[in-house]
């Protein structure tokens, strides 16, 4: 397994850091920090992305690649950007599965973050 990000105390505040994109966020709150470099990692990758679609579109004007290209880099930003975020999350013997506050059912007055799950259908697809 590739370690992608740690979370650390240091100090007394917490640390995220991201090597991949050279990314340090400190703060008195974990969960301050996990919000902050989460929105900052999807930003990033989403500006990646449309420099990847915006580099094939003149590529394809100049004949070096071809719609196809295209599509598979759009698709690929779809299934990233535009699908409901959602996890497994194991809580000691528990299972639950974690969907992001967008799909979430507006009308419940409290609205769980997780919902529990059976442990043989911990793993859900897409939410790895």
């Amino acid at each position: 397994m590739e370690q992608a990000g740690t979370l650390q105390r240091r100090g007394g505040r917490y640390e995220f850091s991201f090597e991949e994109l050279k990314l340090t966020v400190r703060g008195a709150h974990p969960e301050w920090v996990l919000t902050a470099a989460a929105e900052i990692i999807a930003d990033t990758e989403k500006l990646r992305l449309q420099g990847k679609l915006d580099e094939l579109s003149m590529l394809v004007e100049m004949g070096e690649a071809d719609e196809m290209d295209v599509d598979d880099a759009n698709y690929a930003v779809e299934g990233r950007f535009q699908a409901l975020p959602q996890c497994s999350v194991v809580l000691g013997d528990t299972d639950y599965r974690w969907v992001s506050r967008q799909g979430r059912d507006p009308n419940q007055k409290r609205v769980p973050p997780v919902e529990r799950v059976h442990r043989e259908n911990a793993h859900l697809p897409g939410a790895d």
